[in-house]
């Protein structure tokens, strides 16, 4: 999820219309849309969803598999205790790396996503697994260890010992054995896990990086470290929208070549926050669809994060029809358990950022959504991976 202050500089740009952008790069081989076998589907991000009581997950993910919700995306991150979100009764849920201490991990956090990823399996929802926020290297979302050591983004995307400590955060993740699922490898838990992200909009804060396509590799690097780590098994690894929201004009790295053209990376995940249905059509099916690009070389791509505020110029059904029209998997940022800011009696100074919406809230349908996309023939085969 973007910072406050960068959403602001994409709303603004909003009034640019789709025609008037220039792609950054152009995917070759791009091929005709073929409906396929397999359906599309649909889901939520919950970034908090572990630090809530075993009973408000439980009833959450009751709700939304009664909706038909095949993933929700989980986040290794800390958790404070308080409101989040709607949320009055968070938990607090340390870091996996306290400040200081990159190798040392604290699998508090991953004992806690475990039982939420028991949770969600008991009701055949499988979890796309984001290892690491990208804001959090470059301030945008507080300042962690890996930012505190290696002082801003480019320092770490570029350090060598920077890309070291973070493969070794991965394999501590992927590697952990869950007490809930018999002791086996998350790596191995493709009942259970979808997919790991390389991480939570990798490179957001080093534009320059992503102008000159991963001059250090750092993306594709990540990528086969994580097949090493994964073997055999048919988990998969996704990109975690690179770059941040994809939206006019200039902002286009989520199908960065690098990433497109990576053999060790099997979806291409992106993430908008636009506001207009006709400008995710043009990104969607239209001159820049990221459905061909990825078709193209043989990646599957999915909506990975996006979400609708009250200033969008087009609301929630608008926009969702566009990727349910095309079976385009997506993923909402992020429907929340208790009341979002629309809502009476929603708690005041509870982190909202507008793009909530409730279970009960009327701001959007997404259980109707979601129906939706279960019904679409998707136009890329997703057999084995939901």
């Amino acid at each position: 999820m973007l910072s406050k202050s960068l959403l602001s500089a994409i709303f603004a740009a909003l009034a640019i219309t789709p025609a008037a952008c220039s792609p950054l790069v152009e995917a070759q081989n791009l091929t005709t849309l073929v409906p396929r076998a397999s359906k599309s589907f649909a889901g939520s991000n919950n970034y908090y969803l572990h630090g809530l009581p075993v009973a408000d997950q439980t009833a959450y993910v009751q709700t939304l598999a009664s909706w038909g919700v095949k993933v929700v995306r989980l986040w290794v991150v800390g958790t404070s205790a308080g409101c989040t979100k709607g949320s009055t009764n968070v938990q607090y849920v340390p870091n996996l790396e306290a400040e200081g201490k990159i190798g040392t991990y604290d699998t508090t956090v991953l004992n806690a996503l475990d039982k939420t990823l028991s949770i969600l399996a008991a009701k055949g929802i499988k979890a796309i697994i984001s290892p690491h926020d990208a804001g959090s290297v470059n301030g945008a979302n507080g300042c962690d260890t890996y930012c505190k050591k290696y002082g801003n983004s480019d320092n770490f995307y570029g350090s060598n010992t920077a890309k070291a400590d973070y493969d070794n955060r991965m394999r501590a993740i992927m590697n952990f054995k869950s007490p809930n699922f018999g002791g086996k490898r998350w790596a191995d838990l493709s009942q259970a896990i979808l997919a790991f992200d390389i991480q939570n909009e990798p490179m957001i804060g080093s534009v320059g990086k992503l102008q000159n396509n991963d001059p250090d590799d750092w993306i594709c690097g990540r990528a086969g470290h994580m097949k090493e780590t994964l073997g055999s098994s048919a988990v998969k690894v996704a990109t975690g929208g690179i770059g941040g929201s994809q939206y006019c004009c200039d902002h286009e790295y989520n199908l960065l070549n690098k990433a497109l053209y990576c053999d060790a990376i099997d979806i291409m995940s992106v993430h908008g926050y636009m506001g207009k249905a006709g400008d995710w059509a043009y990104f969607v099916t239209g001159d820049k669809s990221v459905l061909r690009q990825a078709n193209g070389v043989g990646k599957h791509v999915m909506i990975e994060e996006w979400g609708v505020t009250s200033s969008s110029q087009d609301g929630f059904a608008a926009q969702v029809k566009v990727f349910n029209d095309a079976g385009l998997p997506w993923l909402y940022w992020q429907v929340v358990p208790g009341k979002d800011q629309t809502q009476s009696g929603a708690p005041s100074n509870c982190g909202y950022d507008g793009f909530e919406i409730g279970v009960a809230s009327s701001k959007g349908n997404v259980g109707s959504a979601v129906g939706t996309a279960n019904g679409k023939t998707a136009y890329q085969d997703w057999t084995g991976y939901v």
